[in-house]
Order: C-alpha cells, then sequence, then structure tokens
C-alpha cells in the first residue's frame, strides 16, 4: 500500500477583524467564485491585490472583476480579511486531495449569486445594443439557481432591448428553460414603455451572429466598408445592420453611411 500524502495545514486569523463593510463581503466572494474547489486563500489574496504571481497571470485570474480590488492592502492583512469569512460562515475550507481549497456555504452563495446575477445582466445588456449575441453561449453551463434569478432580473427590468437577445439565448437552451425565457419575453413585449418592439424580422439570427463574428475584426471592417449602394453607384459602408442567416451564408442588410438608402452585402 502507497504511503498516505499529508495534508496540507492552515491556521485561520482574522487579526482582530470584528466586521468587514458589505461591499469588501462582496469582493471577496466574488473572487472566490473563481477558486471554488480548486484554489485556497493565498490565491485570493493575490487576486485582491492585483499581485502579477506568474501562476495567477498563468491561470488568468488577473481577468476577475475584482483584481487588484484591495490594491495598496499587504496580502497578510487581505488574508486576515478572508480568514474572517471563513470564522463567519461565509466561506468554508475542504480538502481537494491534499490541498485546502474555499468553498461557499449556503450564506455565502446566497450573495454571490445576487451578484453574479447582477454581473451577468450589465453583460447582457452590453451584448444586447452592440449586437455580440454570442454572449448567451456562457450562460449555458451557469448554475441553474443563478440562471433562473437572472431570467427574474430580466422580468422586472422591462427592458425591451433584450428580447432580441432572449430569443438567441433560446435557440441553445435546454427545454425547461426554454419555457421560462418565453415567459420573460411575453412579459417584456407586454410591458409598458415607449420602445418600439423588435419584430421577427429585426431579430439576429444567433447563428447568424456567430458566423460573422468568427471572421477576423480587421476583415469585418473591410467588407462593412464594401458594400454596394444603388443610390449612389459606388461602394459605400453599412451602418445599423442585422445579420440574416442564409443557406450558402450570411447577409448583411443595413443603411447606406452615405444616403442613408437601404443597402445589403452577401457573405459566403
Amino acid at each position: 500500500m502507497g504511503k498516505k500524502e499529508k495534508r496540507v495545514g492552515y491556521e485561520l486569523n482574522a487579526n482582530g477583524i470584528k466586521s468587514l463593510p458589505d461591499e469588501e463581503i462582496k469582493l471577496i466572494l466574488r473572487g472566490a467564485d473563481d477558486l471554488i474547489m480548486s484554489g485556497g486563500r493565498a490565491m485570493l489574496a493575490k487576486i485582491l491585490a492585483g499581485s502579477k504571481d506568474k501562476k495567477l497571470l498563468e491561470l488568468e485570474f488577473d481577468v476577475s472583476p475584482v483584481y487588484g480590488s484591495f490594491k495598496g492592502m499587504s496580502q497578510k492583512d487581505i488574508l486576515a480579511k478572508i480568514d474572517w469569512m471563513i470564522l463567519n460562515d461565509y466561506l468554508e475550507i475542504e480538502y481537494n486531495y491534499r490541498l485546502p481549497v474555499l468553498v461557499f456555504t449556503d450564506l455565502g452563495w446566497k450573495i454571490e449569486r445576487e451578484t453574479y446575477a447582477n454581473e451577468l445582466l450589465d453583460k447582457l445588456i452590453n451584448s444586447a445594443r452592440n449586437q455580440t449575441y454570442e454572449f448567451v453561449e456562457e450562460l449555458k453551463e451557469r448554475n441553474r439557481g443563478m440562471i433562473l434569478l437572472l431570467l427574474d432580473k430580466i422580468e422586472e427590468s422591462g427592458n425591451k432591448e433584450l428580447i432580441n437577445i432572449l430569443k438567441a439565448w433560446q435557440e441553445i437552451e435546454y427545454k425547461k428553460l426554454r419555457t421560462r425565457i418565453q415567459e420573460v419575453i411575453n412579459r417584456l413585449e407586454n410591458a409598458e414603455g415607449d420602445t418600439e418592439i423588435p419584430s421577427d424580422e429585426d431579430v439576429i439570427s444567433f447563428s447568424a451572429n456567430k458566423k460573422w463574428h468568427s471572421i477576423p475584426a480587421e476583415l469585418r471592417q473591410a467588407l462593412e466598408r464594401n458594400v454596394f449602394c444603388g443610390k449612389c453607384c459606388d461602394a459605400v459602408q453599412i451602418v445599423d445592420y442585422t445579420v440574416k442567416d442564409s443557406p450558402p451564408g450570411i447577409i448583411l442588410q443595413g443603411k447606406c453611411k452615405n444616403c442613408g438608402g437601404n443597402v445589403a452585402r452577401f457573405i459566403e
């Protein structure tokens, strides 16, 4: 029988901290989200400090929305805050083989789920405005409880700008979630307000948009600037366009930047 590996020990020390502001609690939980069952207290302290640690950068933790949130504070002081979170039942330590790693408690997850759902709502609104509908692919494997909370928030917002991206999201989701997404779409379509409800013809196809954004950015820009306009009798730039599916490719349908007339371009 092989020799049993000894677990790495740890000692919690809140260094006299009696309480933390709600905002700091949310920041620490948000940073911990990327480390659940894979990383520990020290790595979380480095993320919050904005460390240039080689391993941290290799794992791309520097793209965390809370990276550097406690910049200027010593990692020892940050670690004390993390230990206070553990001692006060926001986070727990479990062992992954021989290493102690972070996990959420029920209390910590309840707070983090709310924070992350708000973050995803902001990203969804931004993606809808920029017509980068492929963002919805990132939602498919997220925690179902958080996704349902996100849909509740969308419904409460009454934001009709989200109808198109919801329809794109609906295309790739599982049956039960598609039903809930449709309920939210129905509520938004019937919500009071002056925002024009998009017609089916205005909805950018998810698959078409995905094909369009798979083209390198420089080439997309060149294609946008090389669309024939019948009124101008010249190659012009297409603006305010939508992307439609076509059996052999995709079609850009929009306006001429010069005269405002309708223009279109087929792309194989």
